[in-house]
């Protein structure tokens, strides 16, 4: 979500971890990423993999909602943005 990807990410956006990775197990979504990386054309034509455009859909998976990470880091003194950039 809002990540500058550069032309090293693979066109396909995923590569398995290792041979029993199991794809249909994932919701894979993508929301507003930019840069060379980022265009989605080549993308994998899974059922789950989705790239959405509307804030609303993708609330819940920023760093404040999805991890609860504006209660734990930061005391760690790491940069980073709970909700959404923009």
């Amino acid at each position: 979500m809002q990540s500058y990807m550069d032309d090293f990410i693979d066109l396909e956006g995923w590569m398995k971890f290792n041979e029993s990775s199991d794809a249909t197990t994932l919701y894979y979504v993508e929301f507003w990423n930019f840069e060379p990386g980022s265009n989605t054309n080549g993308r994998v034509k899974w059922p789950e993999y989705h790239n959405l455009n509307n804030p609303n859909d993708v609330k819940d998976f920023t760093v404040e909602k999805f991890i609860n990470g504006n209660e734990w880091l930061p005391k760690f003194n790491v940069p980073y943005s709970g909700g959404l950039v923009r």
